[in-house]
C-alpha cells in the first residue's frame, strides 16, 4: 500500500484516487509520453520508461483501450517495468483518428480542465474556438477560452473581438490574459491546484509553450 508521503507525489500530479485503488504489492505511477518504443511515466518524484505488457499489443485491441498521456497506470517488474493495468479513467479527452471515420485516437485521459488558447491577433478565429469546444463537449473536462496576446491589441479591438466571441460562445468560460505576465494569467490558477490536471489546445503561435512557462514559474 502506498504510503502517505507517496500519496502527496501523486496527489501533485493529478491522482485523486486512494490506497484502495493500487493493487498489493504494485506501483503507481502516470504516462507522460508515448513514443513508438515504449512509454515515458512519473511516479510523482521520478520520470522513467515503461514497457505496454504484451496484451496492449495486440492489433485486435482498441487504442482507446491502450495506454495513453495522462493515464494512471499500474506497473510491475523493473528496468524498464511493465504497465499491467490502466486504472478507470474520469475523463477521455479524444478525436477523430486520421483517415479513419469510425476510430478514435485518445488526446489525453484524466483531464479536469482544457484551456482553448487563440490569439487576439491575426490567430482570431471564433469558429475554430466552437471547434474545439466541440471536441472537449462529452469528455467530461471543462473548457475554458484562453485570448492571449491582449498587450498586443489596441483596446477598443480587443473589447469588440470579446464581445464576438461572447456572442458566438456565451455558454463558455473566458479569460484574455498576456501570457507573458505571471498577474495576467493568475485567474487561471484556480483550475490547477493539487489533484487538478490541465491541458492546452491552440494553433501553433497562440502562446501556449508561453502561457506553461509563466504558470510554472520556469523555462520548459
Amino acid at each position: 500500500m502506498p504510503s502517505t508521503a507517496e500519496f502527496a507525489r501523486l496527489n501533485a500530479i493529478g491522482w485523486r484516487g486512494d490506497a484502495a485503488d493500487v493493487p498489493a504489492g504494485k506501483r503507481l505511477a502516470r504516462v507522460i509520453a508515448q513514443h513508438r518504443n515504449g512509454y515515458r511515466v512519473h511516479d510523482g518524484s521520478t520520470e522513467f520508461a515503461a514497457q505496454p505488457a504484451p496484451r496492449f499489443l495486440r492489433r485486435d485491441v482498441d487504442p482507446a483501450q491502450r495506454p495513453a498521456v495522462g493515464d494512471f497506470v499500474v506497473l510491475a517488474g523493473a528496468t524498464p517495468p511493465t504497465i499491467e493495468e490502466i486504472l478507470p479513467r474520469r475523463s477521455l479527452l479524444e478525436r477523430a483518428a486520421a483517415g479513419e471515420r469510425h476510430r478514435r485516437q485518445v488526446i489525453a485521459a484524466n483531464v479536469d480542465t482544457v484551456f482553448v488558447l487563440m490569439g487576439l491577433d491575426g490567430d482570431f478565429n471564433p469558429r475554430r474556438v466552437e471547434r474545439y469546444l466541440v471536441l472537449i463537449e462529452g469528455s467530461g473536462a471543462r473548457p475554458v477560452v484562453v485570448l492571449t496576446k491582449i498587450d498586443k491589441v489596441e483596446n477598443a479591438a480587443s473589447a469588440a473581438m470579446l464581445a464576438e466571441l461572447h456572442t458566438a460562445i456565451p455558454q463558455a468560460e473566458m479569460h484574455a490574459i498576456n501570457a507573458k505576465d505571471a498577474a495576467s494569467v493568475a485567474p487561471l490558477l484556480k483550475f490547477l491546484q493539487p489533484g487538478d490536471s490541465a491541458v492546452l489546445v491552440g494553433s501553433s503561435g497562440a502562446g501556449k509553450s508561453t502561457l506553461t512557462n509563466t504558470l510554472l514559474g520556469v523555462e520548459r
